[in-house]
């Protein structure tokens, strides 16, 4: 999958969202049926799970291979029981399974922290008056394992 892919379905800024909320993360394989018809069923997923309480946003991205995955971002996990078994939900599912992927996981996950970074966000210290410049930081890095060292991934 490249950057390319990845398409914010609806934007999830965050702003306004609990600090702990839920993440539905759907893994598919897509098979080669028709495309317009997927594309219509997925939109109308989005634009219903839209409307359902709870609901806090979507992200979503599809590699070349096929391969997609879409998380929805929920305030708790009685809304996600209830999008689960939305009847019109429960008809893309089936529809879902029969023709659309080869295989597909479903994993739910509480987000118990948040952090982002926006490039267009970011402050230049060359900008900053000396005594908002932050410190060089230590050449020595720190022993492996030492509490707040744990490795970090671009996923954080």
């Amino acid at each position: 999958m490249t950057d390319d892919d990845f398409t914010p379905v609806s934007a999830p800024s965050r702003d306004g969202w609990p600090d702990r909320y839920f993440a539905v993360i759907f893994t598919a394989q897509r098979t080669l049926s028709d495309e317009d018809m997927y594309s219509l069923t997925a939109e109308r997923m989005v634009e219903l799970a839209q409307q359902q309480p709870g609901f806090l946003g979507v992200e979503s991205v599809r590699g070349g291979d096929g391969i997609g995955i879409t998380v929805s971002y929920w305030r708790d996990r009685a809304s996600i029981r209830n999008w689960r078994i939305n009847v019109e939900h429960l008809a893309a599912q089936q529809m879902g399974r029969q023709e659309f992927y080869s295989w597909y996981h479903i994993r739910v996950a509480e987000v118990v922290a948040h952090r982002s970074f926006d490039a267009g966000d970011a402050v230049d210290p060359g900008t900053m008056p000396p005594e908002a410049t932050p410190e060089t930081p230590s050449e020595t890095p720190p022993e492996t394992g030492a509490p707040g060292t744990e490795p970090t991934s671009g996923v954080g």
